[in-house]
């Protein structure tokens, strides 16, 4: 696939998906353990609600995207990623406000600015990490290294394109 194209639209589409919901069940995973962790008092709440979630939500959507994006999932896939905090937060709200869960509050107002808010910085987060991930592709396609798989990409050989397709 040409690399315009991989990059654009994805070239992968079983790692773009898996990407997005790995991250999404990573999200999940960590906001459950902080919730489960911050009503029992543990000690390690603090850690993850300091740290951890910050860390997810703020600046894990970069480098994420720049993985992808090197990796020819598409740009879609790659914006996704910025998105998933905030869609994650808000889902856990909703179901636990809908269930009863204490210390749940979806009731409150400023929590739909806060997702608002969540899910603007991640895209553009997500964004800057998609397209300094582009920029490595093309300048790795330029500078003739880091492949992508055996496929030829702009301004490849032809003729091992020729070869693949008899194979």
């Amino acid at each position: 696939m040409p690399t315009t194209k991989a990059l654009l639209v994805g070239g992968r589409r079983d790692l773009a998906v898996g990407l997005v919901v790995g991250f999404a069940g990573v999200v999940t995973l960590a906001l459950v353990a902080a919730f489960v962790a911050e009503s029992a008092d543990a000690a390690t709440a603090s850690a993850l609600t300091d740290r951890l979630l910050p860390l997810l939500v703020f600046y894990a959507p970069g480098p994420l995207a720049a993985a992808g994006a090197y990796a020819r999932c598409g740009g879609p896939a790659c914006l996704a990623v910025g998105v998933v905090p905030a869609a994650v937060l808000g889902g856990f709200v909703l179901l636990g406000t809908a269930v009863g869960v204490p210390g749940v509050n979806g009731g409150n107002p400023a929590l739909g600015g806060v997702t608002v808010s969540f899910a603007a910085v991640g895209l553009t987060s997500a964004f800057a990490g998609y397209c300094a991930g582009v920029t490595a592709v093309l300048a790795a396609d330029l500078l003739g290294f880091g492949g992508d798989g055996g496929d030829p990409v702009d301004g490849g050989d032809e003729r091992d394109a020729a070869t693949d397709d008899e194979n």
